[in-house]
């Protein structure tokens, strides 16, 4: 997912950084000699920041195994440190290290006046997902920082909560390609039928970018209820071959044996070498699943 560039190194640093919290950290940064953590903990509380930053840092990597200790420190500097690099800091160090009692901070510093820690919670909040987080989460889809909107879409797409389909649909039309493509993304999380319709209008648009409307589809196939099928149907005709073989890939995933009628007769109608080899393959695939289900003991559909 591609983030929009930040407008200085500084703030480069700490918004890359959100990226880390989807990445596991690997063994050997985790651990810490008894010292080192023992020094790390003094400088939280040191007066120069780049010292507290430092230290919070290094404790967020490597302080795993000593995590309930680290708790009331880190929720302190994310609530009250007066430098945003602290809070943000400390932001992105509950995050790697799962810290669930800090929610509450997290959910707090969404609001913060610093972009960065905001775009740090919500991160953090991926890694995170809680009830609570969901209406300031949604609060911060109408930031005026892509960045921050493109985070909330996809912490509310992990908490997967119906109050954000809306808002989330509202989204699709964003100024801004990456929140536009994770909105697209997180609303085939979301466990709504409401989430169909916004996705299957975005697909249909032949003005919107293909690799958008593509994303759709995709999202489309994962939402839950046969809904989503007669939806991938009716984009069976777009003018995009490319629109029209993911479709067919995608009922070939999702479809029964209710949709070989359509299927065919697209095949019947495609010019496009590579979309008919994809309906005959989506063809073999459903009817394979049918055969599979009879054998279970499933109902056999015509």
């Amino acid at each position: 997912m591609a983030l929009s560039n930040p407008s200085n190194s500084l703030a480069a640093g700490f918004i890359a950084a959100a990226l880390v919290l989807l990445q596991p950290q690997p063994a050997a940064a985790q651990r810490l000699s008894d010292a080192e953590f023992s020094q790390a903990m003094t400088d939280l509380g040191a007066p120069d920041a780049e010292v507290r930053v430092a230290a919070v840092d290094l404790l967020g990597r490597g302080g795993r195994r000593r995590r309930a200790e680290l708790v009331p420190h880190l929720r302190r500097l994310l609530r009250t440190d007066p430098d945003w690099r602290v809070r943000a800091s400390a932001g992105r160090a509950v995050g790697r290290l799962s810290l669930r009692q800090a929610v509450p901070e997290l959910v707090t510093a969404l609001g913060d006046a610093q972009l960065d820690v905001r775009v740090v919670a919500a991160a953090a909040l991926w890694r995170l997902p809680d009830e609570s987080a969901v209406v300031p989460l949604i609060a911060l889809l109408s930031d005026a920082d892509p960045r921050a909107r493109q985070w909330a879409a996809l912490a509310l797409g992990v908490a997967r909560d119906v109050r954000a389909v809306t808002p989330l649909a509202r989204l699709l039309a964003d100024s801004d390609a990456s929140v536009r493509m994770d909105a697209i993304r997180s609303l085939g999380r979301m466990p709504d039928i409401g989430a169909l319709e916004p996705l299957r209008a975005f697909a249909a648009d032949s003005d919107k970018a293909e690799d958008e409307r593509l994303e759709a589809i995709n999202s489309i196939a994962l939402l839950a209820g046969p809904a989503k099928v007669n939806a991938l149907v009716t984009l069976l005709s777009d003018s995009d071959s490319d629109i029209r073989e993911r479709v067919v890939r995608s009922l070939g995933q999702v479809g029964d044996a209710l949709v070989i009628p359509a299927l065919r007769r697209a095949r019947g109608a495609e010019r496009v070498r590579s979309v008919r080899a994809a309906i005959d393959a989506a063809l073999r695939e459903i009817n394979q699943r049918t055969r599979e289900r009879a054998q279970r003991g499933g109902a056999v559909a015509p």
